[in-house]
């Protein structure tokens, strides 16, 4: 294939990828409503008073914006294994055949350890930190009423963040399963030095979620797991080879 024909074929996908992107876009701006409904519900289901089951603007357009984002958020998130097809489509000719073998398996895995993580933080971080957020809503053991009232964009914000860095945390193991079939690491290294890698997990997590300890120990829990299955799966790699 010529060099002019790549482009053409690049092109082409990058098309198809971004019209795929604005008819998700498009679906999820006329139903907003519903995907900030299933966004609100590990809040919502913490409370017995439906009169709390409420959030509040103070900005005229803050939930026309906030709905924008969770559009393209949710747009994004059904469109990513497209749009890891495409990608996966666009280079296979070029890959030999032992190449195959391993890029393939490997790009299947990104879009599904990506929903992996996000349902990990959708059905079980969040529901942890929201209640762990919620339980100072007494802590003046009744002196000083302290009622939480949710900001709308300050939450989808925060709650898209939180589904996002640990969709992303979860893409851990393939990006270490590909540093070592390029040669950048080595299993030896990753054996020798865990507990420097370990340190910059923790680390990692501190920077990637907001600054609450269970949050943190929440992707870097997974984060150390995923780090010994990628040990071992390169491990079992390489004797293959």
């Amino acid at each position: 294939m010529k060099y002019i024909d790549h482009l053409k074929e690049l092109r082409k996908r990058i098309l198809l990828s971004f019209f795929i992107l604005i008819i998700s876009f498009c679906f999820f701006i006329y139903n907003a409503s519903f995907v900030g409904e299933i966004l609100t519900k590990p809040l919502f289901d913490l409370f017995d008073d439906s009169d709390k089951k409420r959030m509040i603007f103070t900005a005229l357009p803050e939930v026309f914006v906030s709905n924008l984002k969770i559009a393209l958020f949710a747009s994004f998130l059904t469109s990513f294994p497209f749009l890891i097809s495409q990608i996966v489509l666009f280079i296979y000719p070029a890959l030999y055949k032992k190449e195959k073998k391993i890029i393939v398996p490997t790009f299947s895995l990104i879009p599904i350890l990506f929903i992996c993580g996000v349902c990990f933080a959708y059905f079980f971080l969040i529901p942890i930190i929201w209640n762990f957020f919620i339980s100072f809503e007494n802590f003046l053991q009744g002196s000083i009423p302290v009622v939480l009232e949710s900001k709308y964009s300050e939450y989808m914000k925060l709650t898209m963040y939180l589904l996002f860095a640990s969709g992303l945390s979860f893409e851990f193991p393939v990006l270490l399963f590909i540093l070592s079939k390029l040669g950048v690491v080595s299993y030896e290294t990753l054996r020798k030095k865990r507990k420097y890698f370990f340190i910059g997990i923790v680390i990692f997590s501190a920077i990637l979620t907001p600054p609450d300890v269970i949050s943190q120990i929440g992707i870097a829990i997974p984060l150390i797991i995923f780090y010994e299955f990628s040990l071992l799966l390169i491990k079992l790699t390489k004797k293959n080879n």
